[in-house]
């Protein structure tokens, strides 16, 4: 697995992947690939290896779902420390702090994907803290009043040592939003289902045209 990455780029970005408006949240800025499958070849041939996937190109359903339904309950994150983990291109986190979080840490193992969430970030006037550490080999810190978790539920390995990592952090007392787009690991029971909507989706890249995305909460 590599280490290091080679960036993409500001020529790159600004071809394949500018700044656009959110889905479902035209007040928020990404850096977002019309064409995800170009822009990773593009960026490929740029460096002449092949890379990881993307990933933080793109807003995918479950990072939309959150971002919406933060600005649709600000409560949620206003005046809260919040951590957005496994945070892609960052829009959650994004969205936390434009709702007012008191302070917002966005994590990710993809060097890139922090990259990106600190552009999109600097884009929305917001101030995210990036955090490249595995936190899943650390304590969560109690410090976290609220935990935001999009998609990241692929793997079996991965899952269980999350959500064991998920459930030290509540019992430090923080709050967990998952926005799961039905992946394979997803937690089943002990959650509340706060939220359920389909959304439509590249078929190319989500091998479906739409996906049903549930918002489920624990609670301390």
């Amino acid at each position: 697995m590599q280490t290091t990455l080679p960036h993409p780029t500001e020529a790159l970005i600004l071809a394949f992947a500018p700044l656009s408006p959110v889905p479902g949240r035209a007040d928020l800025l990404a850096h977002q690939a019309a064409d995800f499958f170009r822009l990773w070849q593009t960026w490929e041939d740029e460096c002449g290896e092949k890379q990881d996937i993307p990933f933080w190109a793109h807003v995918w359903p479950a990072a939309q779902m959150m971002a919406e339904h933060i600005g649709k309950h600000p409560g949620m994150v206003a005046g809260k420390r919040v951590l957005d983990f496994g945070c892609g291109c960052g829009v959650a986190g994004i969205a936390a702090a434009k709702a007012g979080a008191a302070h917002v840490t966005a994590n990710d193992i993809d060097p890139i994907a922090l990259d990106f969430t600190a552009r999109n970030a600097r884009a929305n006037g917001c101030c995210v803290a990036v955090e490249a550490n595995d936190l899943l080999g650390t304590l969560p810190d109690p410090a976290w009043d609220v935990i935001l978790v999009a998609d990241l539920f692929y793997e079996k390995s991965v899952s269980e040592a999350m959500l064991d990592w998920l459930a030290k952090a509540r019992a430090n007392g923080s709050a967990v939003f998952i926005a799961d787009a039905n992946r394979p690991f997803s937690p089943r029971t002990g959650i509340r289902i706060l939220l359920e909507k389909t959304y439509a989706t590249d078929a190319d890249l989500e091998g479906s045209s739409e996906r049903t995305v549930r918002l489920l909460a624990y609670l301390p």
